[in-house]
């Protein structure tokens, strides 16, 4: 083969999904926008029932929320930028949190909420 044989495709056409790191938040899938910047607050009660602030961008309707593995609760888009869930019950320490798009492509915060048993339950 020669170089000019050779046809360089655009990457993302060789790609069917990546993953990409960034600072801590994994997204897997190659066409999203959506990220995951920060929880606020970043802790909770083991007894679940917090209410908080996802805060991102690409946010729309048919999304999933997991901490760990448990599904959050009233999980409500407030715009592309915000939603606000609910926590489930949880084992004291680190979770991921995971958000499952509508389109099933994944976004992945590693380590992004702390259960704890001496914050406040239901924030």
């Amino acid at each position: 083969m020669t170089n000019k044989d050779y046809k360089e495709e655009p990457l993302m056409r060789k790609l069917i999904a990546i993953i990409i790191f960034m600072g801590g938040i994994w997204i897997a899938g190659c066409k999203s926008g959506a990220t995951i910047t920060s929880l606020e607050p970043s802790f909770g009660n083991v007894a679940g029932n917090d209410q908080i602030n996802i805060i991102g961008n690409g946010f729309k309707a048919g999304i999933e929320v997991q901490f760990g593995k448990r599904a959050a609760k009233n999980v409500v888009i407030v715009s592309p930028t915000r939603i606000t869930v609910k926590t489930p019950s949880g084992v004291e320490g680190k979770v991921d949190v995971t958000i499952t798009l509508d389109d099933g492509r994944t976004l992945f915060l590693e380590n992004g909420f702390t259960y704890r048993r001496d914050a406040p339950s239901g924030q």
